[in-house]
């Protein structure tokens, strides 16, 4: 009986471990300001915004088919978090997810920081420097 206790113990410690783990290291986060210029209706304007982009560790796979997320603010106008990026060689395809569907909503090159996405003001292309 007291056999059988500490190996439920044991498990239940290893478990806990590997929760904490999980938690702990499923992510790599990097913080980004990127400056560039907005296209819509009227005439091009430049903007700087920030993103924080937070890519998954492959073990993240096993339960999730999204391989990073971002946050996007533009300072004083508005926030937005994409929950579903899908990395494919360098870049990252970066969807707004409901219910039934995928939408892509634009790109960001890990290899030359560049993002170009749909605001809903308008279309942002330019280019990211670290900032963390």
């Amino acid at each position: 009986m007291k056999t059988a206790i500490k190996y439920a113990l044991f498990t239940i410690l290893g478990f806990a471990v590997l929760f904490l783990i999980v938690a702990n290291f499923s992510t790599t986060e990097s913080d980004f300001q990127c400056s560039g210029e907005v296209t819509s209706v009227a005439p091009t304007y430049p903007l700087t915004i920030y993103i924080k982009l937070s890519e998954y560790r492959w073990f993240v796979s096993l339960w999730s088919d999204s391989n990073a997320s971002l946050n996007l603010e533009v300072p004083n106008t508005w926030v937005d978090y994409f929950g579903h990026l899908e990395k494919v060689g360098n870049q990252f395809q970066i969807y707004e997810s409901y219910p039934n569907e995928k939408v892509l909503k634009g790109n960001f090159s890990s290899l030359s920081k560049v993002l170009a996405i749909e605001l809903p003001f308008g279309f942002f292309d330019g280019t990211c420097a670290v900032i963390n």
